[in-house]
């Protein structure tokens, strides 16, 4: 059975357009070699990391969504991980991402709270004590 996933990873940002290319081929031969099919590849460029990885400050980003056998994701990050020119990789399924069908009650609650205003100063009763 296929699965929908989103992968996204990092590469480093001294890689000219021609090694990144490369690369992205690279990843690419990588799914087709476990059975699996590239459905988008889209370069986001080259944008400041949050923090340092590896005495890296900025990288080259690429989102990639692709379609892949049960077996294939971890082969997939294994092969990722040793693969020098990335830095930082994330792989998830597309519809584990996607799915906001049932909230939890806790969000529920969270979200209710949140939409009942509390009370204004003319509707508290006088004779109670005020807070103040």
């Amino acid at each position: 059975m296929m699965r929908t996933y989103e992968l996204t990873y990092i590469a480093k940002p001294d890689l000219d357009d021609r090694t990144l290319n490369a690369l992205i081929e690279r990843v690419n031969a990588m799914v087709a070699a476990d059975g699996g099919s590239i459905i988008k590849v889209d370069r986001w460029g080259l944008r400041p990391l949050s923090y340092p990885i590896r005495k890296y400050r900025e990288g080259h980003y690429i989102f990639t969504l692709l379609a892949l056998p049960a077996a294939a994701p971890a082969r997939l990050e294994q092969r990722l991980r040793l693969t020098e020119d990335i830095i930082r990789h994330l792989l998830v399924r597309a519809d584990e991402v996607n799915d906001t069908s049932a909230p939890s009650s806790f969000s529920e609650e969270v979200a209710t709270s949140r939409l009942e205003a509390p009370p204004a100063a003319e509707d508290i009763p006088a004779d109670e004590p005020s807070a103040a």
